[in-house]
Parts: structure tokens; sequence; C-alpha cells
């Protein structure tokens, strides 16, 4: 299949967005629910209790090193 570009292009149309006065900001995603599996053999299964506190111990034990090392 041919691809045949359109007459006007993306840059003209970003140029007059521009030359009126517009800006270009950068946005923010949103995390990932933790509660979500996200492998392919997990995809949609929630966390159980035991993994959600395992998760939660390892990231207190990653934030305490990170603030050993700063220090």
């Amino acid at each position: 299949m041919k691809h045949v570009p359109k007459p006007t292009t993306d840059e003209d149309l970003i140029q007059e967005f521009l030359n009126k006065g517009g800006e270009v900001k950068k946005g923010k995603t949103k995390p990932m629910p933790d509660g979500l599996g996200l492998s392919n053999n997990q995809w949609g299964n929630t966390l159980t209790k035991e993994e959600k506190a395992a998760k939660k111990a390892a990231e207190e034990t990653n934030k305490a090193a990170k603030k050993a090392k700063k220090a």
C-alpha cells in the first residue's frame, strides 16, 4: 500500500498554531495501577494480599537504600 503525503503537511499546521501564540507543553501520564499484572501470563489479574505486601516491602527497602545512598 502506498502512503501518499497530503498537500497540507503537519509542519504547516504546527507553525500556524505556534505563530498564533500557541505553545507546546509536555504532558503528564498517570502511572499504571499497582494491582494489574503486566506480564503476558498475568495480564488483568490483580495481586493477592501477600503479593501486595511483598511489593510494598520491596519499595520501602528501595526508598531506604536510596536515602542512605544520598546521605
